[in-house]
């Protein structure tokens, strides 16, 4: 099965993001940086939002946001872009789309590693 994800959308633009669930791809310069997913209400729209927060302020809220500050420092938005794969021929019903989102995330990330011989840098796990 092929994980369609979207093109790169700059990181100004993250607003126009639905609030579906999802996974998401998080990208400095050419350098993927964090593969996540979402499944809560402000689907993958609040989800950046989160990581933007943590990213630029350092605070907690996001992880892999925290990391990314610790890292390379407050967030730099001309830098940054993100790439997102929703979901859209899977049911809907809790459970499944849960196991799915969770299956697509760790296989995005396993491909990264099996790539790279490594997470991505602000991926824990």
């Amino acid at each position: 099965m092929n994980l369609h994800l979207t093109e790169k959308l700059p990181w100004a633009q993250r607003q126009s993001l639905v609030d579906e669930p999802g996974i998401y791809v998080i990208s400095k310069g050419s350098d993927v940086v964090y593969i996540g997913r979402t499944w809560s209400a402000n689907g993958l729209r609040g989800r950046i939002s989160q990581f933007n927060r943590s990213a630029t302020t350092g605070q907690e809220g996001h992880a892999g946001g925290v990391t990314f500050f610790g890292t390379y420092g407050a967030l730099n938005e001309a830098e940054m872009s993100v790439a997102v794969h929703v979901p859209s021929v899977v049911r809907r019903e809790v459970e499944i789309l849960r196991s799915y989102i969770q299956y697509a995330e760790r296989r995005l990330i396993w491909e990264f590693v099996e790539r790279h011989a490594r997470l991505p840098a602000c991926n824990s796990e």
